[in-house]
């Protein structure tokens, strides 16, 4: 019985596996939240002083979006805030027409098609899926070409998220995240979600993220400029809360 359900859970893997993100010990994710706001990408591994972090965005959300911004740099100024701000809002500004699409597909793979395996068996549940499934893909990668300007997206990237898409269906899922993922965001991360999340939101993060930096001054002991660096990057931060 439990093979029935293994192209399933084949499927949902994948989907795992190619929705974790390598940061930097100095990058965060910021994470869409609705009506323009932004917030962090809270786990035990968001933050860390060595090494890279494996994180995920929000993997039951495939139609929220995820942009990649560093932290600890100095804080611009309001033209310069609101010109990340807009970088932001360019790349998601034409995604409305593709996240219908991805939830669709997510809803196929890991909702019906298992539902459909219990209900009918395996063989019958993958052959309905597949006749749904392959032509949601065929539209949403003819969605993809036709925002392709909109999105800033060059032909190489948007033929390669396409051969993705028609090779493996589970990678579908993610594609609202590789889309965002790939915008360039010049301002500080803290910044831009002190200027856009939710009050509750924006204070437990500057709380957390003055303790981090905290802790980068104690261990850059020996390093004056990096220590002074981080000690202005700190009183900004307080400042903020």
């Amino acid at each position: 019985m439990g093979f029935d359900y293994a192209i399933w859970v084949l499927a949902f893997l994948l989907y795992i596996g190619d929705a974790a993100r390598l940061l930097s010990p100095r990058q965060l994710l910021l994470i869409e939240a609705g009506r323009g706001r932004l917030v962090p990408g809270f786990s035990e591994h968001t933050f860390t002083t060595v090494g890279r972090s494996v994180v995920f965005g929000p993997v039951l959300m495939p139609y929220r979006g995820v942009f990649v911004a560093s932290w600890s740099t100095a804080w611009r100024d309001a033209a310069g805030l609101q010109a990340a701000l807009d970088t932001i809002e360019e790349r998601r500004r034409p995604l409305p027409v593709l996240r219908p699409l991805v939830s669709l597909v997510f809803a196929l793979l890991f909702i019906v098609g298992p539902g459909l395996t219990w209900a009918i068996g395996p063989s019958v549940a993958v052959l309905s899926m597949a006749a749904v499934l392959y032509p949601t893909i065929v539209v949403t990668i003819a969605a993809l070409w036709w925002k392709r300007g909109a999105l800033q997206l060059t032909a190489a990237r948007t033929v390669w998220l396409s051969v993705e898409m028609l090779i493996c269906p589970a990678f579908v899922p993610n594609l609202i995240r590789k889309i965002t993922g790939d915008a360039p965001i010049e301002a500080d991360g803290a910044q831009i979600i002190a200027a856009t999340a939710p009050a509750e939101v924006r204070e437990e993060f500057l709380a957390r993220l003055a303790v981090l930096t905290e802790a980068l001054i104690d261990e850059a002991d020996g390093d004056d400029v990096s220590r002074d660096h981080l000690r202005a990057y700190l009183a900004t931060v307080q400042a903020a809360r």
